[in-house]
């Protein structure tokens, strides 16, 4: 069985999270915490079942390992026929899904007209502010608006619609994240812009920074480590704060201390440089 990270199989890390859920196994955890006599308590066991998770998740936490686990999938999924080559006769929306599109995306740029002084996130992208200054609060506010009548559409329904009618102007699936919003309402503006994930218009210009920065010279692997998670936090995020360095993964790797301890007096300007060049 192949090795994917820390000499663990895909075998080796399915145990580990059964592993970590198992009820027994947390018992068994939590009598074998300091201090711990006789039989845990539910707060020590859970406890134990914190660290075990911790513990199993914890491969996951490499973006090169994601990466790597993406990669896996795309080749499982590819289904190869070897001995017959098939004519593709038709491929795209019916008449009647594309009268629907053209009427959706209608609605949708008349309603952020209408709405433009009403939403922080509509005036915001309006006003073409860049680095973008929006929250994931503003996001919401605009999803939720989105979604009563008259136009009672979701943000994966727009993406879908736009798809059906401009398919040479989108790129990739999106609509899922609340981020994907800021595309949808500058492509509803701007027709000739590429409707484009968020996320993947963000790791496109981390890749043009990390060129420019001579990256592999510039930094350690440590460092680099630090740099993609900053950028997913941008993607995600719309931005990167001192404050996020308190949760999730950067939380579980040191923190802000870490982060200062990494780079320095340079961490301040670094944070800023990373907000104005990928959350545009």
């Amino acid at each position: 069985m192949r090795e994917l990270t820390g000499g663990k199989s895909f075998p080796d890390l399915a145990h580990d999270l059964l592993h970590a859920v198992d009820p027994d196994a947390q018992i068994e955890a939590a009598r074998r915490l300091p201090g711990v006599t006789g039989e845990p308590t539910e707060e020590q066991i859970k406890i134990a079942a914190e660290q075990l998770a911790q513990q199993a998740v914890t491969p996951f936490h490499k973006a090169a390992f994601r990466r790597r686990i993406l990669e896996i999938r795309a080749v499982n999924e590819q289904t190869m026929d070897r001995h017959s080559i098939d004519e593709v006769l038709y491929a795209g929306f019916d008449a009647a899904a594309v009268l629907k599109a053209q009427a959706k995306v209608k609605d949708f740029r008349e309603w952020i007209a209408q709405h433009r002084d009403e939403l922080t996130a509509l005036q915001v992208i309006y006003a073409g502010v860049r680095p973008l200054k929006l929250s994931l609060k503003d996001l919401r506010q605009l999803k939720d608006a989105l979604s009563i009548p008259p136009l009672g559409a979701t943000p994966t329904q727009l993406w879908r619609a736009f798809q059906a009618v401009e398919s040479d102007k989108v790129k990739g699936s999106g609509g899922t994240q609340l981020a994907d919003l800021v595309t949808l309402v500058r492509h509803a503006l701007i027709p000739d812009f590429t409707l484009l994930p968020y996320a993947e218009e963000v790791r496109n210009r981390y890749d043009t920074w990390l060129t420019e920065r001579d990256a592999d010279k510039s930094f350690t692997p440590e460092q680099r480590e630090w740099l993609d998670r900053m950028a997913e936090q941008i993607a995600t995020s719309l931005g990167i704060e001192p404050g996020d360095f308190e949760d999730g993964w950067f939380g579980q790797h040191g923190s802000l201390g870490k982060a200062a301890a990494l780079f320095g007096d340079k961490l301040k300007p670094l944070l800023a440089e990373l907000n104005e060049r990928l959350a545009a």
